[in-house]
């Protein structure tokens, strides 16, 4: 049987919140490629990861934050589920469609699907500023790590902020996993 106790669980989530980093570090070089396409399976991959490393990133702070870290991470964790969703659609609708029915993605995307794509967004980053800020300013995690997340939602709207955005949080949840990872659990959410 199968025994998990939370200090094994946390370092879990540490190595999964590490590997989305390092997954959403590398996205700068295949998004910036002929290999586009392998981003889009890159990133798909790396949120899976991500939801798992938002579980850690929480469990290892909340006995200190309270229940408005325990809002903003359940408004981060449902954006980051919604935006996984158009990942998934990157990685197998649209290659699907572009083989089948082409004419369907040179029309503009239907109504309904712009307001899915804004909820999702609004969701992952108004959820991510919000965490990310709660996070900083209790300082159970190594501050710098989620001040590089703040910047993350303010680079991604601005031109070419991506570039510069995705690989700031690739560092960050890698700082924050390694940070889980090597932890002192007895002290779970009152700080390392």
């Amino acid at each position: 049987m199968l025994h998990l106790n939370l200090s094994s669980f946390l370092r879990f989530t540490g190595v999964c919140s590490i590997i989305s980093g390092i997954l959403f570090l590398s996205l700068a070089i295949w998004y910036n490629t002929s290999l586009g396409q392998i981003g889009a399976y890159v990133n798909l991959i790396g949120m899976v990861f991500l939801l798992f490393g938002l579980v850690g990133i929480y469990l290892y702070q909340m006995n200190a934050v309270g229940v408005f870290v325990f809002i903003t991470f359940v408004l981060f964790f449902i954006g980051t589920a919604l935006w996984m969703g158009f990942g998934w659609v990157e990685v197998f609708v649209i290659p699907a469609l572009e083989e089948i029915a082409p004419e369907i993605l040179a029309d503009s995307p239907p109504a309904l699907l712009n307001i899915g794509m804004f909820t999702s967004l609004i969701f992952f980053f108004v959820g991510l500023l919000l965490f990310a800020l709660v996070t900083a300013w209790k300082g159970i995690h190594p501050r710098g790590a989620a001040i590089l997340l703040v910047l993350v939602p303010f680079l991604d709207f601005i031109p070419f902020g991506s570039y510069v955005g995705q690989p700031l949080a690739g560092v960050a949840l890698i700082w924050l996993g390694y940070s889980i990872w090597k932890g002192k659990y007895e002290e779970v959410g009152h700080g390392n």
